[in-house]
């Protein structure tokens, strides 16, 4: 069975946007938010992405892999939600999550 994909909206549980002069309490909204939604691993880099595909047939896509990167997208938009207009540029080509929080940290 898939794991349930977790909404997280910028609005709702990021309300505090990033800033250049509030960064620690930024930070601790995010990870305090992730953490207690158990996702704080998309942005810490404590476990990887699945493989996109499955390693015995690279024909076929992994399974574990579009949950992941649903849920990993979800963060992402959430993110660059989270920050305001002069933060942004910073994590806009970011790919997923981590990227963009490691941008930011």
């Amino acid at each position: 069975m898939a794991p349930n994909i977790i909404e997280v909206t910028a609005h709702t549980q990021f309300p505090i946007k990033l800033s250049p002069t509030n960064f620690p309490v930024w930070r601790k909204q995010v990870l305090a938010t992730l953490t207690g939604l158990g996702l704080d691993h998309f942005v810490d880099g404590s476990t990887k992405p699945p493989s996109k595909v499955l390693l015995a047939d690279a024909t076929k896509i992994n399974p574990e892999y579009l949950p992941w990167f649903r849920q990993d997208q979800i963060l992402l938009g959430a993110l660059l939600g989270s920050c305001s207009d002069s933060i942004q540029h910073i994590v806009s080509s970011a790919e997923t999550s981590c990227q963009a929080f490691d941008r930011l940290t």
